[in-house]
């Protein structure tokens, strides 16, 4: 193979080609989660409205948990943004209403309200990938439910006759 010919599935990448291509796909998926992370809370800026304001700790928290989390799981399952957009606004808004609720009282939802409203949904999602899974007779292992709860609640588990 010359090494200005693309990589293919009869040539593979190697060495330093294979490290470039990864470090490019990488790049990729942050650039992806960065847009997918603003577009979240934008919708949790919406929810919130008027009625409270958010710190910048509990601002700075939640893009880092859910950054994270999110890289993670596409790292996993891929970018499932086109189809799954409508249901992470759905999460987005149960997260918003979570810290809304757990900020009663506070001149403003603090890291800690953020972190408990985290918390609600993580939950919640995972017990929906739980259902879900179990209700299409799937095996999981025990990492992969919170795997994909980290993701956006959603998660078309493979059908376990096809694998596909």
């Amino acid at each position: 193979m010359k090494s200005q010919e693309p990589p293919d599935d009869i040539h593979p990448a190697s060495g330093a080609e294979f490290d470039a291509l990864l470090a490019d796909y990488v790049r990729d998926l942050e650039r992806q989660v960065e847009y997918i992370v603003d577009d979240c809370f934008f919708t949790v800026g919406q929810v919130v409205g008027m009625r409270t304001t958010v710190d910048y700790d509990a601002v700075i928290w939640w893009r880092d948990h859910y950054r994270a989390k999110f890289l993670s799981a596409m790292e996993t399952f891929g970018n499932r943004w086109a189809q799954d957009r409508a249901n992470v606004t759905s999460v987005a808004i149960m997260l918003a209403e979570r810290a809304v609720r757990y900020a009663e009282g506070k001149p403003s939802i603090d890291r800690d309200a953020a972190r408990k409203a985290a918390a609600d949904v993580e939950r919640y999602c995972e017990l929906h990938a739980r259902r879900a899974a179990r209700a299409m007779g799937v095996t999981l292992s025990d990492d992969a439910p919170a795997r994909i709860a980290g993701y956006w609640c959603n998660f078309e588990y493979p059908d376990p006759q096809t694998g596909g």
